[in-house]
């Protein structure tokens, strides 16, 4: 039986000439919607595609052969209902070598390709992490002995700006967590010695109105205008009727305080006025008729409103604005140095590579990169005549779970999309509230950005909201909305999880006791206790499988039928397998629960499947 589609998994099935993002949530059916639209490009019957003049960049080599697999069982089913179908014929053919891949392999095919554009040796081949991280090593003691040896005196006040302890691995985490951040830029040299200015001030309303200084003055007006509310509701409080009235004044003179510094034009006014801000005292009126409950609520409330100027007023403006200005030109001129040494690094690790035939994941995207796209003799980034070959032949770019990208992908991937030339035909699917490698920098901001920007009717930048899940019950669904609905703010994640974020069912379930969410708690053990932690965990979590086993049922793929649960059926997600699989496995075991640990993706959360 067909699929039935969705009007809104349909659009992004059948949208075409136009770029196009696909916000998908979870279990919203993504895979078979990207699937289904790769599928009907290829199998229609006017203009059809061949598959191989698509590009589809999927995260993971998984998700790279799944997609693969489920196209060519498509095609596969269509060639057995029109077999004299010589378009079908060579796409069940050439499907095997169609760029259906990750990025990674992706850039390693442009290399392979296209290696004499850059003067890349051909007999490169791809370094292992352990090889490139004792390869680094060993450049960064060859080249921090050789700054000692030379007793460079700048090199020394580095080290004592960077390492007051003394200790030189302090000064190597700095260099490689610079290189490491770098690398996330499609040109790391020229994002480097940009840093070098990131610290030069000339005077202290430069520090205020550089970006650091104008996130920190919008930083402090939200937490001030807490303060502000946090008072108005003590405010309340006192004008109830056995509310302690006496308090009211101060709390109202303490809130119009604060809203004016609230009010200060930028953040070297405000630096003046927060740390002179003192707190009133409330008058030690006494009188029966108010409630001795709300006078020490209020108290309590006014304690921590003292405690949240106080923590602003020591973490921010513990030091004057011009003892800032003074320690910014010596932190600029260390700032500077440090650069340097990433550079130096950067390059020197660069010869070693070069030297060996070597390539990282980094290294085939920066060169991929260097093939894709040069600079013009206006200072502007260009396609190459390679990267027009490329977008000339790719129909569509393709991009799966594009909350996870990073700029030099984005760049990449723009590089041999057709946007620049008018003829829009980038798909973009993913989910923004499902980006986990910020870790890896990746840029969920990408998404957001098009997100704001693309319209949901009409124009040459298209977005379609998949919101419905096709994979939980409502239990399930209202809980995850429950708690998002509170924590994802767009402080916090860039994105507010209100009406248009959250999920919705879209699949009918049988009504089922027992299915309702359960939050477990169980009491904090002491700290040297702390492997009992997952022990404790594991036993309680195992007491709910037992209990699952008697009488629960769940619905079998196969039938369609209810049936007892198993073992097989049930799954614990760890935050992390570091530590945890083994205690959680020797846990379960102990109590007759069978059960072997699977590792999710590398750098995800970890997964214990139990069977």
């Amino acid at each position: 039986m067909a699929v039935k589609f969705t009007p809104e998994q349909q659009q992004a099935i059948d949208l075409h000439d136009c770029n196009i993002l696909v916000s998908a949530a979870a279990g919203s059916g993504k895979t078979a919607v990207l699937s289904e639209r790769i599928v009907k490009m290829v199998c229609r019957e006017e203009n059809p595609v061949d598959i191989d003049r698509l590009l589809v960049v999927t995260f993971t080599k998984a998700a790279a052969a799944e997609m693969r697999e489920r196209i060519s069982q498509a095609i596969l089913k269509r060639l057995n209902e029109d077999g004299g179908n010589e378009h079908l014929q060579r796409q069940a053919a050439i499907i095997h070598n169609a760029q259906i891949t990750t990025i990674d392999s992706f850039c390693l095919f442009v290399l392979r390709n296209n290696f004499e554009d850059i003067g890349l040796d051909p007999a490169f081949r791809i370094a292992d992490e352990g090889e490139v991280e004792l390869l680094s090593q060993d450049v960064m003691r060859e080249m921090l002995e050789e700054h000692f040896a030379a007793g460079e005196e700048r090199f020394f006040h580095t080290i004592e700006y960077f390492c007051p302890s003394g200790r030189e691995s302090v000064l190597e985490s700095h260099i490689l967590q610079l290189y490491r951040y770098a690398l996330s830029y499609p040109f790391p040299e020229k994002w480097l010695r940009e840093r070098k200015k990131d610290y030069v001030y000339e005077t202290v309303e430069d520090i205020a109105a550089s970006d650091a200084g104008v996130f920190l003055f919008g930083h402090l007006q939200k937490l001030l205008a807490g303060v502000a509310e946090e008072l108005k509701r003590a405010e309340s409080i006192c004008e109830e009727p056995d509310g302690p009235y006496m308090y009211g004044e101060v709390l109202e003179q303490e809130r119009e305080a604060i809203e004016k510094i609230a009010r200060a034009e930028n953040l070297v006014r405000l630096s003046e006025l927060l740390p002179a801000f003192m707190p009133g005292k409330f008058p030690g009126k006494k009188d029966d008729s108010v409630s001795t409950e709300k006078r020490e609520q209020v108290k309590n409330l006014h304690d921590k409103i003292k405690n949240m100027v106080k923590k602003m007023q020591t973490s921010y403006f513990n030091l004057p604005f011009e003892t800032v200005f003074r320690q910014a030109k010596t932190a600029a001129e260390a700032v500077e140095s440090l650069v340097d040494l990433s550079l130096e690094f950067m390059e020197r690790l660069k010869v070693k590579k070069t030297d060996k035939k070597l390539l990282d994941f980094s290294d085939m995207e920066h060169y991929a990169l260097q093939i894709l796209v040069e600079e013009d003799e206006e200072g502007n980034m260009v396609p190459t005549k390679t990267a027009l070959e490329y977008r000339d032949y790719f129909e569509e770019v393709l991009i799966d779970e594009y909350q996870d990208s990073n700029l030099v992908q984005e760049y990449l991937l723009k590089a041999v999309a057709r946007e620049e030339d008018g003829k829009k035909n980038r798909f973009m699917v993913g989910d923004v509230k499902q980006s986990i490698y910020k870790f890896r920098l990746a840029r969920p901001e990408l998404f957001l950005e098009k997100y704001v920007t693309y319209s949901l009717t009409d124009g040459e930048n298209r977005k379609i909201d998949l919101h419905k899940n096709f994979r939980s019950r409502n239990e399930v669904i209202d809980t995850v909305n429950d708690v998002f609905s509170k924590i994802m703010q767009k402080e916090l994640g860039g994105i507010v999880y209100d009406e248009e974020a959250a999920l919705y069912a879209g699949a009918v379930y049988p009504e089922n006791p027992g299915c309702e969410s359960e939050l477990l708690l169980i009491e904090k053990p002491e700290k040297e206790a702390e492997l009992d932690a997952r022990q404790t965990e594991a036993l309680l979590i195992a007491a709910k499988i037992k209990e699952l086993l008697v009488g629960f049922q769940v619905t079998d793929k196969e039938t369609g039928a209810l049936r007892p649960v198993r073992y097989k059926d049930i799954v614990v997600l760890l935050r992390t397998n570091s530590g945890w699989d083994e205690p959680f496995k020797d846990t379960l075991a102990s109590q007759g629960i069978p059960g072997r640990p699977l590792q999710g993706h590398v750098g995800t959360p970890g997964h214990s499947c139990l069977y």
